[in-house]
């Protein structure tokens, strides 16, 4: 297990149809196909504290090449069982309701994302004004892929640079955000001692690889506002071989900086994990040791840590996620109890970031919930549109969290769980994922994957999936 060491991830290198073996890979197939069959222990073992920044290496979900709710690996690798809900989803559980019927299935991504490809990851996704673009890996190298009408047809973009950036093995890519110079994904490179790696382009069809810009670090998100663009992450403290939360920004696409955060706590290790732009600049959030965390910035230059309260009972928790609707912010995440149990929490802000209140996520109304997680999130309609997965004996299914628009921010009785059905969702005998979201105009779009489970119950060849919807 990775115990602080930048970047702190373990690519996916193709290995043949099944990608066997190995610490931690892709989510969704043989970690999960485990956590399905997992008995809960009584509690923790007595490294989960000690491992604070590895278990915050392998909580960075979404934007990674795991793809589906890291924070469930996370139990894997410090020995806590995720307590398995039965039923749902063609395993006897409650019947859809009207909502979740309206949510359409998911669709394979199709050759444009997988011709010529052994694995391929989808791990964010942007949009802005019709284009959409998808980022993530193919065959253990970054890969983007474009659309222009909406999300209904996608290609594959071309990527210029060094080969050492670019090439198969050589990273991936975990972030991506449009702003006013253009569009920017973000990621990890392996080459040299590893680093950031960033892909830019004015238009989305043509994208320029760098790397140099800072080492011994990895990207984790990006988000643009109106004063840039930022970066955030984590970067290697040195000898103390713990993490601490890192940060970039520039006014374009180029001429990035390191930035200023205050308060770095190194003993337990910290990462920013996502950021977003608000009304009044910029919030990030992740962990500090086995607490939630959460920074403001007004420019991107300078971060500040802000208090937020940390969910009851759980023995460690982070989020993972973390979207904006002018001065209303929602981040979300997973916490585990000291039996192991995965739970849902959120933690709102009225007040672009100043102040925060914990929220705990609804489960889907079948069993305890405790094998739920966050896996997406995205401000949509006016108000918040969140994805995970419920553990049932069907397989990993997919689960959406909404807050209407209208609602507030700290009502946490006003979001709404549904649990879709379909293929991509739920319904299969499969692993079922959505693995980032965005909206644009009245659609969501996601990407995500489907693991189709074999007649002995172990997960078959993942496929990348798009999931398009109407807001809701």
């Amino acid at each position: 297990m990775n115990r602080g060491e930048v970047p702190g991830y373990e690519f996916e290198v193709p290995r043949g149809p099944r990608h066997a073996s190995g610490p931690r890979h892709a989510i969704g197939h043989d970690q999960l196909r485990h956590l399905q069959r997992a008995a809960p222990e009584p509690g923790p073992r007595s490294s989960v504290l000690a491992a604070s920044s590895g278990v915050l290496a392998v909580m960075r979900k979404r934007n990674w090449l795991m793809g589906l709710a890291a924070p469930i690996l996370a139990a894997v690798a410090v020995g806590i069982a995720v307590v398995v809900i039965a039923g749902g989803g063609g395993s006897g559980g409650t019947a859809p309701s009207a909502l979740a019927a309206g949510f359409p299935p998911a669709r394979l991504a199709g050759a444009s994302f997988t011709a010529g490809a052994s694995r391929v990851i989808l791990t964010a996704i942007g949009a802005s004004a019709g284009t959409e673009v998808a980022a993530g890996g193919v065959n253990g190298g970054p890969a983007l892929w474009a659309s222009t009408d909406g999300g209904a047809t996608w290609a594959r973009a071309p990527l210029s640079g060094s080969s050492s950036l670019t090439r198969a093995a050589t990273g991936q890519l975990a972030g991506v955000a449009h702003g006013a110079a253009g569009w920017l994904a973000v990621g990890t490179t392996l080459a040299g001692r590893g680093g950031l790696l960033v892909a830019s382009s004015r238009d989305a069809r043509g994208w320029t690889v760098t790397g140099g810009i800072a080492r011994n670090a990895a990207a984790a998100a990006v988000a643009a506002g109106p004063a840039g663009y930022v970066i955030v992450g984590h970067q290697s403290a040195g000898g103390s071989g713990a993490a601490v939360a890192a940060a970039w920004y520039a006014p374009g696409l180029t001429g990035w900086r390191p930035a200023a955060i205050s308060q770095q706590d190194q003993s337990g290790g910290q990462m920013m994990n996502a950021v977003t732009a608000t009304g009044r600049g910029f919030v990030a959030a992740g962990a500090t040791g086995t607490h939630p965390a959460a920074w403001l910035s007004a420019d991107g230059r300078t971060w500040q840590q802000a208090q937020v309260p940390a969910p009851a009972g759980a023995v460690r928790a982070a989020l993972d996620y973390v979207a904006a609707n002018g001065g209303s912010v929602v981040a979300a995440g997973t916490e585990f109890s000291a039996a192991g149990a995965s739970r849902p929490f959120a933690e709102v802000s009225a007040d672009a970031g100043t102040t925060w209140t914990q929220v705990q996520l609804p489960v889907p109304g079948i069993g305890p919930g405790t094998g739920t997680t966050v896996t997406a999130m995205t401000a949509a309609g006016g108000g918040f549109t969140a994805v995970g997965t419920y553990v049932t004996q069907a397989g990993p299914e997919v689960v959406v969290w909404t807050l209407p628009p209208g609602a507030r921010v700290t009502d946490g009785a006003a979001w709404v769980t549904v649990t879709p059905q379909g293929k991509g969702l739920a319904g299969t005998s499969a692993e079922n994922a959505i693995t980032a979201l965005a909206a644009d105009s009245a659609t969501l779009t996601g990407v995500g994957f489907t693991a189709p489970l074999t007649a002995s119950g172990t997960a078959g060849t993942q496929q990348p999936t798009l999931w398009q919807s109407p807001i809701r």
